[in-house]
């Protein structure tokens, strides 16, 4: 694939963080239409590990899925599970057994909604 110059520096940017592994968090901001998305499908097909796709909401991972970020879920979904509760309000705790507490890479699409 042909990137455009501001993808590519993208792509360096985020190589970089991966190789040096610190912070834990790499934020990669565009407009719409900018391909942040294709960026990011990348990044997980050359990453080592497994990848996760999430979203702040089902709708927002809905897109994630129809843009081939396979298994894209709600990141509540992806952390969280459902205990037992004597009252009718569902209860949720961290899941320590998630996908995610093994995941290499975890990728959040509309970061800026967390």
């Amino acid at each position: 694939m042909q990137w455009s110059p501001q993808q590519d520096n993208a792509l360096k940017a985020v190589a970089g963080w991966l190789k040096a592994g610190d912070p834990k968090v790499f934020r990669l901001f565009g407009f719409a239409g900018t391909g942040k998305t294709t960026l990011a499908r990348h990044i997980a097909a050359t990453a080592d590990g497994a990848v996760l796709f999430a979203a702040f909401t089902g709708k927002a991972a809905h897109v994630m899925r129809g843009k081939g970020c396979i298994g894209a879920s709600t990141i509540h979904s992806l952390i969280y599970r459902a205990t037992e509760s004597e009252t009718e309000e569902p209860s949720f705790e961290l899941n320590d057994d998630s996908e995610a507490a093994k995941a290499a890479l975890i990728v959040i699409d509309e970061c800026s909604m967390v």
